[in-house]
């Protein structure tokens, strides 16, 4: 996002948005009193076991494990296993190809379909070779076809591992998304829809792949379990920075002066750097498995609110030249974003207009992962990184203000 606002704001002069009019992109659905609240029960181990019994009731699933972060967890996983090459989506998120590298992996990639933005099991088809392991998406929340997938992987020799990251409670004819591959891997960091800074659960689908028991010795990184107390700090901040009032008239025009200044996307430091980052050596703490179950006795309630602003999106978009990618049979309540693309016109002036009218919105992975010169190669992977734009999907959000996003943006 940094890249691409940089890009717009270059040919904006002065203040670009009304100040006291903007809808943040992204909320916490953590609130302060479970901050406060989870506090008493990090001294103990408590909290770990009720979430992995909450996780096993959810799932139908006996064997969850919980990993520093879901990068972690696909390395942690890759690691157990013999397989040497990966097949991954070109578009999907970065830190993931940057998992299988760790790994010491080589990757394989596969486009998404076109007019979409998940790899499907048509995509995966040609690359499914015995002795791979297949990395299928669920990108934002929107499903990909993952039993047809997890069906050719079975009939070519894979092994399927189920990026639920951004999928967490959504449901395909009733079974929960990271349930259908060999393992599946959920998300708690903080742009996913129940955040504890970092962590993630990976959940054995398959016991004659992987054995429970040996498992959990398989650390690909030594790990020590400390309370987060940095990241609590932020997320408090980050709370407090993006409700209405501070976010129009502090926390936004703090955001542009930096991506204003910038000139291109941020060097990445490496993958030692990345694997003694915290995302791999900080264990899944108690403090956040309480944070979790405290979030989880009001999920119901957050995954009903995502339904009516999804059905608002629907509702509002329909007919009006905007495209959308949530297909019609999905459990609208499981998506993280709702993406939009604005065919035949440039995303960086669709966000320009946006700012104009008090809407930032929100983009994501604007690069495919393959080398720049293989990008002719998955043209829709190519299409999508350049064009897709998120609109929120927040429990605090009103489905006054999502509609008020959609009519703003059909008027482009």
């Amino acid at each position: 996002m940094k890249s691409v606002y940089s890009e717009v704001l270059r040919s904006v002069q002065g203040r670009p948005y009304l100040r006291r009019s903007v809808i943040a992109p992204n909320r916490l659905e953590t609130r302060y009193r479970d901050f406060l609240a989870a506090i008493p029960r990090s001294a103990s181990s408590h909290s770990l076991r009720e979430l992995r019994d909450a996780l096993r009731c959810m799932t139908g699933r006996e064997h969850i494990f919980f990993a520093s972060s879901c990068r972690a967890a696909i390395a942690q996983v890759l690691s157990f296993l013999p397989h040497k090459e990966v097949v991954l989506p070109a578009y999907t998120c970065p830190v993931v190809k940057t998992a299988i590298q760790i790994a010491g992996r080589p990757i394989v990639y596969v486009d998404v379909a076109k007019n979409g933005i998940n790899a499907t099991s048509v995509e995966f088809t040609e690359q499914a070779k015995p002795g791979r392991v297949l990395i299928p998406t669920h990108i934002f929340g929107v499903p990909t076809d993952i039993e047809a997938i997890c069906d050719l992987a079975r009939a070519q020799d894979c092994v399927t591992i189920e990026d639920a990251a951004a999928a967490f409670g959504a449901r395909r004819d009733g079974r929960m998304l990271g349930t259908y591959g060999d393992v599946g891997v959920i998300s708690f960091e903080r742009s996913k829809r129940l955040p504890a800074f970092r962590g993630a659960a990976i959940i054995i689908n398959n016991e004659k792949l992987i054995d429970p028991a040996k498992f959990p010795s398989s650390r690909l990184v030594e790990t020590k379990r400390r309370m987060p107390i940095r990241e609590l700090v932020f997320a408090m901040f980050y709370g407090a920075a993006t409700s209405p009032w501070i976010y129009g008239r502090a926390t936004l025009p703090f955001i542009l002066r930096r991506y204003r200044s910038l000139e291109n996307s941020p060097v990445p430091d490496g993958l030692e750097a990345e694997k003694n980052s915290p995302f791999y050596v900080r264990d899944f703490h108690a403090y956040q498995a309480a944070l979790i179950l405290a979030m989880l006795k009001r999920f119901d309630h957050v995954r009903a609110r995502i339904a009516d602003l999804v059905s608002t999106y629907r509702q509002s978009l329909a007919g009006s030249g905007v495209m959308t990618f949530v297909p019609p049979k999905c459990d609208d309540a499981g998506l993280l974003r709702f993406p939009v693309a604005f065919p035949g016109r440039e995303r960086s002036e669709m966000l320009r207009l946006s700012l104009n009218r008090g809407l930032f919105l929100e983009t994501n992975y604007e690069r495919p992962l393959p080398e720049e010169q293989d990008w002719a190669r998955f043209p829709n992977a190519a299409w999508a990184a350049r064009n897709l734009v998120l609109l929120p999907l927040y429990a605090r959000l009103s489905p006054d203000e999502a509609e008020r996003i959609a009519k703003e943006i059909v008027k482009f």
